[in-house]
């Protein structure tokens, strides 16, 4: 009867904490850091985020960093969720730069605790990549 008992409550946390790990997969809600990273030129840099869901349904994104080891930069975003061809999570984000930097747009998922994306902006290209943090 022990056993059995035992047994029980194993499946039942295993079933709890994958339920968590899952839940937290498709859920972009957090801190994360890592680096871009500039396709065109190879310049890269730290960036942090910090994700939080809006009423609508999107996220709310701010993102900080450095260019040129020290030049600051932060813009927020809105992000929109969505899901790829295969069901697969995936964040947009589109925002006017001014007359002379034109638009940025990015396009991510967050799968886990990584986030992995990639950005086009002012006649360049590149990557995010970046780790939960909290």
């Amino acid at each position: 009867m022990t056993r059995n008992i035992t047994l029980q409550i194993a499946l039942i946390a295993f079933l709890f904490l994958n339920g968590a790990t899952l839940a937290l997969a498709d859920n972009p809600t957090g801190v994360w850091k890592g680096e871009w990273r500039s396709g065109s030129t190879g310049h890269h840099g730290p960036m942090r985020v910090r994700i939080q869901p809006k009423a609508d349904g999107t996220y709310q994104a701010k993102f900080t960093g450095r260019f040129a080891l020290v030049i600051p930069f932060a813009y927020r975003v809105n992000l929109q969720p969505s899901q790829d061809g295969y069901g697969n999570p995936i964040l947009t984000a589109a925002k006017p730069l001014g007359p002379l930097m034109g638009s940025y747009r990015m396009s991510a998922q967050a799968i886990g605790n990584g986030l992995q994306g990639n950005f086009q902006a002012a006649g360049d290209n590149g990557t995010i990549r970046m780790k939960r943090i909290r």
